[in-house]
């Protein structure tokens, strides 16, 4: 992590607000940086083996348990994950409907094995995997600062569905839809 990354997510945490709430960070391993100083509210570590910044295991009921975070944070992880389509839905779990999502990954520079590299994200490719996830996305951009070029992509989980009430010819009523 390099001080452009720590940058754009110190951004994200104060114009969309959860500087000072529950975060989790989705890949929280120190292995040269941490988003942890940033948040000054509840802050959760999850990574997928235990080390420095790690508060939980991603496969421990403790995390499976989170419902609630105000938002899920992960940075410079999604290039590393072969299954993004899990790891989008572990995001969107720990999220209250509501929340925010952050996810930010180079664009462009070399591969970079730690534990193994997949892929970088360009604007379009990082859009359609948080929109595959079920995210709404609010903002994706791209820094121009070389040699990788962060893409960040901020989502929101949706709200949950509205009650809707539907007439009913027969008994002339509204009868409740859901």
């Amino acid at each position: 992590m390099d001080a452009e990354s720590m940058g754009i997510m110190n951004y994200c945490a104060v114009v969309y607000g959860f500087k000072d709430k529950k975060v989790v960070d989705l890949g929280s391993y120190n292995v040269n940086g941490t988003y942890r100083p940033l948040i000054t509210g509840e802050y959760i570590g999850v990574d997928i083996i235990p080390g420095p910044n790690v508060d939980l295991l991603v496969d421990s009921p403790e995390f499976r348990a989170i419902h609630d975070a105000d938002a899920v944070i992960s940075g410079q992880v999604i290039e590393h994950v072969a299954d993004v389509p899990t790891f989008m839905a572990e995001a969107f779990g720990a999220l209250k409907p509501g929340g925010t999502f952050v996810c930010i990954a180079p664009s462009e520079g070399p591969p970079h094995d730690y534990p193994v590299w997949v892929r970088n994200y360009d604007e379009a490719a990082l859009r359609e995997a948080v929109e595959a996830g079920g995210f709404e996305v609010v903002a994706c951009t791209t820094s121009q600062h070389l040699p990788w070029k962060l893409c960040c992509c901020v989502a929101r989980k949706p709200e949950a569905p509205k009650r809707t009430r539907k007439y009913n010819m027969e008994t002339r009523k509204d009868d409740d839809e859901n």
